[in-house]
């Protein structure tokens, strides 16, 4: 089970959507009130601690299969045979094609609200949101079969 969770892309979501929330609630905050700030960033440190208690726990349980918490490589990349590689570049294929529709769109609303310091934060969010659910869904799908 362990295993399973930290394979997959809700790990690294959660801590990649805690810190665009800590990143976002920064540039809305005034200089009176700090305490949201320091409960955003509380969360983030909490989800990336949580996160690295649990890959450690799994390396000590499983020696042969050590995720690196630390790595280039995303942990959700299950390349142990040849049809884990297959399903990995089904779902990095997806991604790519996510990101040639959603770039140019992207792009065209952070020129056309250029003026909120908060459109380029919110426009990375989506993207990375967007590519995790992409992946996920593409490896649950292809999972079914």
């Amino acid at each position: 089970m362990l295993q399973r969770f930290l394979r997959s892309p809700i790990g690294p979501m959660l801590i990649f959507v805690s810190m665009i929330g800590f990143f976002i609630i920064s540039l809305l905050s005034n200089e009176s009130s700090k305490l949201p700030v320091r409960y955003s960033f509380l969360l983030f440190v909490a989800f990336a601690f949580i996160w690295l208690v649990l890959i450690q726990l799994h390396n000590r349980k499983n020696l042969k299969q050590q995720i690196k918490a630390l790595g280039v490589i995303p942990p959700e990349f299950r390349e142990m045979d040849e049809g884990q590689q297959w399903l990995t570049f089904k779902a990095c294929r997806n991604v790519y094609i996510y990101y040639s529709f959603a770039l140019p769109v992207i792009a065209g609303i952070c020129f056309a609200l250029g003026n909120y310091k908060l459109v380029p934060l919110l426009s990375i969010g989506i993207l990375g949101l967007g590519q995790y659910i992409v992946y996920w869904l593409t490896i649950r799908e292809l999972n079914r079969y």
